[in-house]
């Protein structure tokens, strides 16, 4: 186990157990891809309710100029998949950020820098509350429509395969052969959210392409569908 598995293991074991966590796969899994010298820190929910909801947060180095957000926890219990759908039960998210992005405690009360953990946390919870499902294409938002945070203009995030990040890295195979899919979030604004809705997630991507829209979070990029 890695030193940033280790570093806040106390506190874990102080939470109950009769709460699920994937703590252990995400760590294995994570061990990889990083060694003991890799920047990173997990930002824990102390009371949790369903499912522990633990977000990892990979700083970012010369060799990959972003910082990885992942979810540790969602997987934790199967979602209810449709009979008609091939998705995999288990899942996880991610966001990548910009290596300028401010994650320290101290920016926590900032909602501009804490709006995607913010917004992973709720996604994490919402397949378990209302017993459904997530997968690609699928987007999530607020029911006002309003950004993210004041200057943000994003007011949702779709579900997508990564861009960035193999399929080595998005795919992790458990030992009964059942695989946790991780997918990226997309941050849209209200103008791409309604296209998407009206025409499909590979329509959507299709104009990230063209306008060479990348997968690391941008905020004030150009609006594909405006």
């Amino acid at each position: 186990m890695s030193s940033y598995a280790q570093t806040n293991m106390q506190e874990r074991e102080t939470k109950s157990k009769d709460i699920p966590n994937g703590v252990e796969i995400i760590d294995s899994h994570l061990d990889h891809f990083f060694d003991d010298n890799a920047d990173i820190v997990v930002f824990h929910e102390i009371e949790s309710e369903l499912i522990h909801r633990d977000i990892y947060f990979i700083k970012a180095t010369e060799d990959r100029p972003f910082h990885i957000l992942l979810s540790c926890g969602m997987s934790a219990i199967p979602m209810k998949i449709p009979e008609d759908i091939e998705s995999s039960e288990l899942a996880a998210v991610m966001i990548l950020l910009p290596k300028e992005w401010n994650l320290d405690y101290e920016s926590f009360s900032d909602e501009r820098s804490y709006w995607p953990i913010r917004i992973m946390k709720e996604l994490m919870m919402l397949p378990h509350q209302n017993k459904t499902w997530l997968g690609f294409g699928h987007t999530f938002g607020h029911e006002d429509d309003e950004e993210f945070a004041e200057g943000v203009g994003f007011n949702s995030v779709m579900l997508a395969h990564s861009m960035e990040l193999s399929a080595d890295f998005t795919q992790i195979e458990l030992e009964n052969s059942e695989l946790i899919d991780i997918y990226t979030l997309i941050p849209l604004y209200k103008e791409e959210l309604e296209f998407k809705k009206q025409n499909s997630a590979y329509d959507l991507l299709e104009r990230f392409d063209k306008y060479e829209i990348e997968e690391i979070l941008n905020v004030g990029r150009k609006n594909v569908c405006k």
